[in-house]
């Protein structure tokens, strides 16, 4: 291990709030079960929510025309709309992540420039 990958690593935290996702305006997932990742590599990188499979409504297939890795978190599964030109990436999973990053299996991250996340406290009355 290199002096570059020494310092780069990643906090997995469950965010503790109720997040919606919308695109285009539309709901397309809410869970009281996201996860952060906070990531530090070669800079501090945007934290990115990363959303249980189960509570996205939205379709999406791979994505095979992309292929992504990261030290941290393994090989990346890109995610894109069905029927959508494919002009950037709209979401990624690890399909098997490193043991580090095992808590994001099962889970999908979106591209936050195509998205809109809305943040709400967990109802405690439940």
């Amino acid at each position: 291990m290199d002096a570059t990958e020494k310092r780069h690593y990643a906090v997995i935290d469950k965010l503790n709030r109720k997040l919606t996702v919308l695109y285009k305006g539309e709901k397309i997932a809410e869970t009281t079960h996201a996860l952060i990742l906070k990531e530090v590599g070669k800079s501090v990188y945007d934290p990115v929510y990363y959303i249980p499979k189960e509570d996205i409504t939205l379709d999406l297939e791979v994505y095979q025309d992309r292929v992504g890795y990261c030290p941290i978190k393994g090989k990346a599964t890109n995610w894109m709309i069905p029927n959508q030109p494919p002009t950037t990436y709209f979401a990624w999973s690890y399909e098997d992540p490193l043991p580090r990053s095992k808590k994001i299996k099962g889970h999908i991250a979106f591209n936050k420039n195509l998205v809109t996340f809305i943040s709400a406290p967990l109802d405690k009355t439940l």
